[in-house]
């Protein structure tokens, strides 16, 4: 009697078995075998792209080509993938070069698949890929948003700028952020260092990239921090800070004194060749500026009074060739 149960038990668990292993199959990607050892692809399976790679040292960059790079590099995009089916054929690059030549003189690789063939890509930051298979090369456009992410501001040509004046401006826009991005980085780097025995001070310098008013950081003796903060401004700036957009006005004035007779800073500047260093009227203004914010981070500094080679009215004596004012201090 046992005998003839397991007969009829065991068929239908080999039917059972069958049963469940094909309804698995359903849902699977179909893969036919042409030989062995080797399989195709069929329309039902995505082709996965591999990530972009970008290696900034291996082009010949200027300060600010570098630094767009090297944000694009560190940023999260290269975490996505290409889908290059979003994207739009482009015959002529004629109008990407004259607006954008070159498209910062840098890119990404990665490789695609395209219409079923295997391409090297070039990935630029304008949202352009270049796609070559040795033969010819293609240019492809992302036009839409779900294949923007990778890239660091959107394709713009004439016409494109006619229906939308905004992209015009986008990549000026994202330099703007990317300045803004790596000095908000460099001031929360600087606020955390602590170094023995010295303060931190502010100097301020110009810079036309950054939406406020502008300074640097440098750690200085705690004795006499005025005197050492303005010595700072005329050290000159790092390579750091002038990668951050900073610029120095001064012209010439090596050597300087300074004293505070009622919370009033008095300074008062040696300029060794004002003919060789003197280049316009915004450089003396923003010196002037910067001296005078320097100085009144101070509490003991409520205003500042400044002199250049012994002439008090030094700005309308450059200037506008006005009778120089003695120096009263």
């Amino acid at each position: 009697m046992k005998k003839n149960i397991y007969r009829l038990v065991l068929p239908i668990l080999f039917i059972a078995m069958a049963g469940c292993s094909n309804a698995e199959d359903i849902n699977s990607p179909v893969i036919s075998k042409t030989h062995e050892g080797d399989v195709s692809l069929t329309q039902t399976q995505t082709l996965e792209t591999p990530q972009s790679k970008l290696n900034c040292a291996q082009f010949n960059l200027d300060s600010i080509d570098n630094m767009v790079c090297t944000y694009w590099k560190d940023s999260k995009k290269f975490k996505e993938t290409i889908k290059i089916q979003d994207y739009e054929t482009y015959s002529s690059l004629i109008e990407v070069q004259e607006l954008s030549p070159v498209e910062y003189n840098f890119f990404a690789t990665t490789e695609v698949y395209y219409k079923n063939e295997k391409y090297k890509a070039k990935v630029f930051p304008n949202s352009r890929v270049e796609l070559s298979d040795g033969n010819e090369i293609l240019n492809l456009i992302c036009n839409k948003g779900s294949c923007s992410k990778p890239f660091l501001w959107g394709f713009a040509t004439e016409s494109t700028i006619k229906v939308n004046p905004e992209l015009a401006n986008v990549m000026m826009n994202k330099l703007s952020y990317i300045y803004n991005y790596n000095y908000k980085k460099y001031l929360r780097d600087k606020n955390s260092q602590v170094v023995r025995n010295k303060i931190a001070v502010k100097v301020y310098f110009n810079n036309p990239h950054l939406d406020d008013t502008s300074y640097v950081i440098r750690f200085v003796d705690q004795a006499s921090p005025l005197k050492n903060a303005i010595q700072e401004y005329l050290n000159g700036l790092t390579i750091e800070e002038k990668n951050l957009g900073f610029e120095s006005n001064n012209f010439g004035n090596n050597n300087f004194t300074v004293k505070i007779v009622d919370n009033i800073a008095k300074i008062h500047f040696t300029a060794n060749d004002l003919i060789a260093d003197l280049q316009s009227p915004q450089q003396v203004i923003n010196f002037s500026h910067s001296i005078r914010m320097t100085a009144e981070q101070f509490n003991t500094v409520d205003a500042t009074e400044i002199c250049i080679n012994n002439s008090y009215n030094y700005q309308m004596a450059f200037l506008a060739n006005e009778e120089s004012v003695d120096c009263p201090f």
